[in-house]
């Protein structure tokens, strides 16, 4: 039996199900309501809650960093700070390629992309000159937090998105567990590898 890694590449992908997402968003959501039923409204509270919410963003974005391995029979997904996520091959359904639909609109994506954080960033600065004078440092670095944490969200948004522009067609793998879209630059030779199966 032949297991030799015939494919292995750091790849873009998306996933519906994706269990590690819920394993990142769920142990967010119950620390910031355990942090909040702690320590109430304090300022220390606040600028707590926030840290938290910037490393569950920090920890989504490195995950998408995904390195694809396949071989005769699985294809295995790498990913920073999870376990590998196996799928046999015999559980695949369909594999076909398809239209990157975002790749059609780039240019008014690429624009959009650009104009929304610029006018965050432009918000925020007036905000942050506006409030946080005369206040104490704990206040200050809430307010900062507090300002930029959607522009910080939006950022780790938009250079996933960017990685997946220049793409303008895409691979699909379906199983009965979850739809997997693979970008890559060659996919009809992703597609041959996924399909090729040692029966033996």
């Amino acid at each position: 039996m032949n297991t030799d890694t015939q494919f292995k590449q750091k790849m873009q992908l998306d996933m519906t199900f994706d269990k590690a997402m819920l394993k990142v968003l769920v142990p967010m959501i119950v620390a910031t309501l355990i942090v909040y039923a702690l320590c109430l409204q304090s300022p220390e509270c606040k600028v707590l809650i926030y840290a938290i919410w910037y490393i569950g963003f920090i920890i989504l974005f490195v995950k998408e960093r995904t390195q694809v391995e396949i071989n005769s029979h699985m294809i295995i997904i790498h990913r920073p700070l999870f376990s590998p996520l196996v799928i046999n091959k015999k559980d695949i359904k369909e594999v076909h390629i398809r239209k990157n639909r975002s790749h059609t609109y780039r240019l008014m994506q690429i624009l959009l992309l650009f104009v929304l954080p610029t006018y965050l960033i432009y918000k925020a600065r007036n905000d942050l000159l506006y409030g946080i004078s005369g206040v104490s440092l704990t206040e200050g670095v809430y307010i900062l937090l507090y300002e930029f944490w959607f522009i910080f969200l939006a950022a780790a948004i938009i250079v996933n998105l960017l990685k997946k522009l220049p793409y303008s067609r895409l691979l699909r793998v379906n199983t009965d567990k979850s739809n997997i879209v693979f970008y890559s630059k060659e996919p009809e030779e992703l597609k041959q590898i996924i399909e090729t199966q040692e029966t033996a």
